[in-house]
């Protein structure tokens, strides 16, 4: 919407005519909006969208709106109330255009408004004003809220931006004739276009004067704009009149890159005040952006942990006791602007990484999933503090950790996270049921360690009192013995080639039952599985071997997997492992 078609007027005829012409006032209602419940009023209470309850609204009416999206709506009625919930979005322009009356109350409703021209939120007629809270405000090309009438608007936690370039997130427009204009905000959030609160008063040479637009501006934040704050009585002209002087008052604020533009004297006398001023206190004109908020350039104006606006700011009498998250901030020493600082507490979530927990077998737990909210601007998780069911804990610097529980059965775990600003989560819980962890003791008995064992077997046999040696290749044969208290399952073997001489390869040769020896990393053996013997009350294994075995040195292991899963050799390399050499 471009400036100078904005020209709002408000005569004492027309203010006389809408008088005469309105009916006697009704009791007050209070309706509902509920998107599908069509048109109301005259004992319908309920109405189907904002343009319904517009049509209806009566002075002091009250609605209460439904989560639901709805088409905009002007209401000519005064004194009205709207309340909100989350959920509840106009899309559209949202007027509120009574010719005289009190003020009107609205909480808890957003408005969007995407068309090529107009305000998401619009105040006009004659009114007192437009009290407006606890909801988010954007008009993709022009501003945000459009005020050019009432003495007593209010608006309170509320996040208000434009797309438009040359338009302001809250704006207010003084013209010839038009009484003075009042606007207080506090604890909200403005970005976008040419200035977060823009106000504007103007009138030609022969026009009656202006009214006077007063702003008073507490815990804002307008740091996404051009101009934080833009006042400009540059347009006002007048002869006989005062040409209406436009003053904020910032206090306990950030409001960055203001602009003055005052009246410009040569193009009239004018009477009385007529100067666009800015008063502030305790409040931040010009700074670094990326030091004061968590990440300005994608438009998050929330205060990083360690923001120069921390702690600077105070209390005034009647403004809001909350920031613009409904945060406490009832007492000083305040922050400045929209946003409290209040470290958020990190949130911890526990996975069981091991896909099946075993007593006395190290148990892997996860903690990556938790989050910092302020993680991306100053915080981020520092430590992670795990206690478990068997009385353990540990703390480390990193999210995953390995634990060993000794007996089977239920087990937990908790993790407790801490954020940079020392911040501790709540403990988040895990349970687990570990079964048996412990493996199958294992023994080989033969060959025994460091046995020698003859490649070829001589024989000699007397046939008709004549001698005769016969040589045959020796029969390669592993046994041995294993129990467990839940039963062995499998045996499994290896069986290594060794080289002669020192060697730093990192590379072995491992005897493959279907191919013979292979040549292959030294951390990927072959396994191969020995035969258990079935009425055996020992745990007997046995295994021969099927393909020839050249001459060197060896090295068997054994293994077992019980009928739980759990797979090693409690018995260790003592009785797991031999040497022996085929000569």
């Amino acid at each position: 919407m471009s400036r100078p078609g904005r020209r709002r007027s408000f005569t004492v005829a027309a203010a006389v005519v809408a008088v005469l012409v309105t009916p006697a006032a009704a009791s007050a209602a209070t309706y509902t909006i509920n998107a599908g419940d069509g048109a109301c009023g005259g004992g319908d209470l309920a109405c189907g969208g904002f343009a319904e309850a517009a049509a209806a609204a009566g002075s002091g009416d009250v609605f209460n709106a439904r989560p639901g999206v709805y088409p905009g709506a002007n209401f000519t009625a005064s004194d009205i109330t709207i309340n909100g919930a989350p959920g509840v979005l106009v899309n559209g322009t949202l007027q509120f255009s009574a010719a005289s009356g009190g003020v009107s109350n609205v909480s808890g409703v957003s408005v969007v408004q995407t068309a090529a021209t107009g305000p998401a939120v619009l105040v006009t007629g004659g009114h007192d004003g437009l009290r407006f809270s606890d909801a988010a405000v954007l008009s993709k090309h022009d501003d945000g809220i459009f005020i050019s009438t009432g003495a007593e608007n209010r608006i309170a936690r509320t996040i208000a931006a434009t797309g438009g370039t040359q338009e302001s997130a809250i704006y207010v427009e003084s013209d010839a004739g038009t009484p003075d204009k009042s606007l207080t905000v506090d604890s909200t959030l403005t970005t976008g276009g040419l200035a977060g609160f823009g106000a504007k008063t103007r009138s030609t040479l022969l026009e009656t004067g202006a009214g006077d637009i007063t702003l008073n501006l507490r815990h804002v934040t307008a740091a996404g704009s051009a101009s934080g704050v833009r006042l400009d009585s540059a347009q006002a002209q007048g002869l006989l009149s005062s040409v209406g002087s436009i003053t904020a008052t910032v206090t306990d604020s950030i409001t960055l890159a203001n602009a003055e533009i005052p009246y410009n004297g040569a193009l009239g006398t004018g009477i009385g005040a007529n100067t666009a001023t800015i008063n502030a206190s305790r409040t931040l004109l010009t700074s670094e952006r990326n030091l004061l908020f968590a990440d300005a350039a994608a438009g998050n104006f929330r205060l990083r942990p360690s923001s120069a606006a921390i702690g600077q700011g105070g209390v005034e009498a009647g403004e809001s006791p909350t920031d613009i998250d409904g945060e406490d901030r009832s007492t000083g020493p305040t922050d400045l602007g929209g946003d409290e600082y209040n470290n958020a507490a990190p949130v911890a979530k526990i996975v069981v990484k091991t896909a099946t927990p075993r007593a006395t077998q190290a148990v892997t737990f996860d903690g990556a999933g938790s989050t910092d909210r302020e993680a991306s601007y100053g915080g981020g998780i520092v430590e992670y503090r795990w206690t478990f069911s068997d009385g353990k804990a540990q703390t480390t610097a990193g999210p995953t950790v390995s634990h060993e529980f000794t007996t089977e059965g239920d087990a937990s775990a908790t993790l407790v996270v801490v954020d940079r600003q020392g911040a501790p989560s709540s403990p988040a819980p895990v349970s687990l049921k570990l079964i048996d962890g412990t493996a199958p003791t294992v023994g080989i008995v033969k060959p025994k360690n460091e046995q020698k064992i003859k490649q070829l077997t001589t024989k000699t046999k007397t046939v008709n009192g004549k001698q005769r040696r016969t040589t045959t290749r020796t029969n390669i044969v592993f046994g041995g013995l294993s129990r467990d208290a839940n039963g062995v399952a499998q045996i499994v073997l290896t069986l290594e080639k060794l080289r002669t001489g020192a060697s730093t390869s990192a590379r072995c040769n491992w005897y493959d039952p279907k191919r013979g020896f292979v040549n292959r990393s030294c951390r990927k053996p072959v396994l191969f599985s020995a035969r258990l013997l079935k009425d055996s009350t020992t745990g007997q294994w046995t295994y021969t071997i099927k393909r020839k075995l050249t001459k060197g040195a060896y090295r068997l292991r054994a293994v077992g997997v019980d009928k739980t899963g759990a797979a090693g050799n409690a018995g260790g390399s003592k009785l797991g492992v031999v040497r022996f050499t085929l000569t």
